[in-house]
């Protein structure tokens, strides 16, 4: 009887606190879990987030207090672990846990502790490798140095550096035989060993070229590299970009065929698909010193099996139409070197000149790196007449030499955009009376431009040109190889070459000497855009006291893909009864 009482006091002691308990896992399934901690930031917390587990309940519903307190621990050596790759091995971490009816957080406390330091690096290299002059280059820049905080990664980055240098350098058999990083915990102290064996370097072996509609003697003239040559991934890279580049190929694949390389020698594929042979180009235009125009053009890809090209262009005008052929010979160096043969016709009336020149040129064009020189021979007549004068001819025989320059660093995102850079050229020419010229002279003219980035948006620009010619008899010399300034590339605000001397008629007749002067500061607005505030000055003229003009103006630059599209508007300082003058221009900024 005593027994039944008890059981039912029991019961009913359980029925009352049932209810509560109940209650009490409601109010905590309200409640919200937050995770929080102190101590790291920066690289440090955002890996101390991707180990943290706890934190995929943040900001939900908190678990029973049972699974949060076993989550809470846990993260504890989550925490820790996250922290060793940086070197901090003798972190203490603490974990807090406070709950309100609205929510159960979890803070934690990071104490990092002594930092471990790499106190030694055993780098050995064994085989060719250890005496390539490129591996000293690379001791030198490695991450893992004595004195340095211990992290991971540059350890990781380290064997990548080594692994990258063997293969770029034919070292195919490279392998680690020892790779360990010894964590000395009482001296807070990291040992680094790595032991590298590089095998011997191989070399280039045979070349085979698959599918070529050229002639393989014709292709090898773009190879850097001969069979036996130690082998170098950046000759295969600097092929396959020369052939792509060099528009006789749809596809180009170039790459050392490893799984047949024997005796230390690699051969090597080439695979091409040949490109479309004609292209032809149609289209209207407009240039604000040329004005509405339509170009014609027609381009034979190869004449021949040696590379021989064909480049013909037709551009109508309402200014200046031009009619050219070129035919084009590729040089020791396809690549970099070439002769071309080229006859042009320019007829222009504009500004009362009323000109026509016929010219044939033969030319030499070379690159070494960023420079380029041109020497070139060309023989012309122009039949011109300045506004009522009379009609004259002139001839002249030609020979000039161009030398430029380009640095530049170009913007990663595109190509055809400048972030930094500067050119300079230099152009000399000449004639003489008693070498099939009317004429005797001798000109120089230099330029030179630069694009500075003061910050991620803002740039500034400045170009000069300057030009000087010696002439016996400056009235024999005809309007093309005279100075002339104003237009799109020189004075902005004026007409195209409306700018120096003029006759008895007011009519531009050209000068003996040029000074042109610009400079630019341009703002990016938008991914694709930019604004920009000019001031050009300059003036062509028969001394260099001659007076000079000014103008200013805005513009906007859109970026495209195949480089930037100017318009800009500008006006005389000195002229302010003038209006304002439009231009637009397309093409690199150096």
């Amino acid at each position: 009887m005593i027994a039944r009482k008890g059981l039912c006091l029991l019961v009913l002691l359980f029925g009352c606190l049932l209810p509560n308990s109940a209650n009490a896992q409601q109010e905590q399934a309200k409640a919200i879990l937050q995770v929080s901690y102190t101590g790291v930031e920066g690289e440090l917390a955002d890996n101390v987030e991707s180990y943290l587990g706890i934190l995929e309940y943040a900001g939900e519903p908190a678990l029973s207090i049972f699974r949060v307190r076993f989550l809470a621990r846990r993260g504890e050596a989550e925490i820790k672990q996250a922290l060793r790759p940086f070197g901090y091995y003798h972190t203490e971490v603490t974990s807090e846990i406070s709950s309100t009816p609205e929510q159960v957080a979890v803070n934690y406390t990071i104490n990092l502790g002594q930092r471990t330091r790499i106190s030694a690096v055993n780098l050995n290299i064994e085989g060719g490798l250890k005496d390539d002059d490129a591996l000293q280059v690379l001791r030198q820049s490695i991450p893992v140095k004595v004195g340095a905080p211990l992290l991971h990664t540059d350890y990781e980055r380290t064997k990548t550096m080594l692994r990258n240098l063997a293969a770029e350098r034919g070292y195919y058999d490279a392998q680690f035989t020892e790779q360990k990083l010894q964590i000395e915990l009482s001296e807070a102290a990291a040992i680094v060993h790595l032991t590298y064996a590089s095998g011997e370097r191989f070399r280039f072996g045979d070349v085979s070229i698959c599918c070529n509609h050229l002639s393989s003697s014709f292709i090898e003239r773009y190879f850097q590299f001969s069979k036996g040559d130690y082998f170098h991934t950046r000759d295969l890279l600097d092929l396959q970009v020369a052939l792509a580049g060099s528009d006789y190929f749809e596809t180009v694949e170039v790459a050392p065929l490893w799984q047949e390389a024997t005796d230390q020698t690699v051969p090597v594929s080439i695979r091409v698909t040949p490109n479309q042979r004609d292209f032809y180009q149609v289209g209207p235009g407009y240039g604000t010193d040329t004005g509405a125009r339509l170009t014609l053009g027609f381009d034979r890809r190869w004449v021949n099996d040696r590379g021989h090209r064909l480049s013909s262009l037709l551009r109508l005008s309402q200014i200046q139409s031009t009619g050219f052929v070129d035919y084009i010979i590729p040089g020791k160096n396809p690549a970099r070197d070439q002769y071309s043969i080229t006859g042009e016709v320019i007829d222009r009336s504009y500004e009362d000149l009323d000109s026509t020149l016929y010219r044939t040129s033969v030319r030499d064009t070379r690159h070494y790196n960023r420079w380029q020189r041109t020497y070139q021979v060309s023989y012309q007549q122009e039949d011109f007449r300045f506004g009522t004068e009379p009609r004259e001819t002139s001839r002249f025989l030609v020979p000039s030499a161009e030398f430029s320059y380009v640095s530049s660093n170009l913007d990663p995102r595109n190509r055809n955009l400048v972030d930094s850079g500067y050119r300079v050229s230099a152009r000399l020419e000449g004639a003489s009376d008693s070498l099939l010229s009317s004429g005797t002279f001798v000109s120089l003219t230099l330029s030179g431009k630069t694009v500075y980035s003061l910050t991620d948006k803002w740039r500034v620009l400045a170009r000069a040109e300057v030009g000087a010619m010696e002439t016996d008899d400056f009235a024999e010399i005809s309007p093309s190889l005279r100075f002339f300034a104003g237009g799109d590339h020189s004075v902005r605000g004026y007409a195209y070459q409306q700018l120096g001397p003029t006759n008895d008629e007011g009519v531009v007749v050209g000068g003996r000497y040029l000074a042109v002067a610009s400079a630019e500061v341009d703002y990016l607005v938008a991914p694709n855009w930019r604004v920009a505030l000019f001031t050009d000055m300059g003036n062509s003229g028969m001394e260099w006291s001659m007076s000079w003009k000014q103008t200013y103006g805005l513009g906007v630059r859109w970026l495209s893909p195949i480089g930037p599209v100017r318009l800009d508007v500008a006006q005389a300082i000195d002229e302010p009864d003038k209006p304002w003058r439009l231009h637009l221009t397309i093409g690199p900024d150096l």
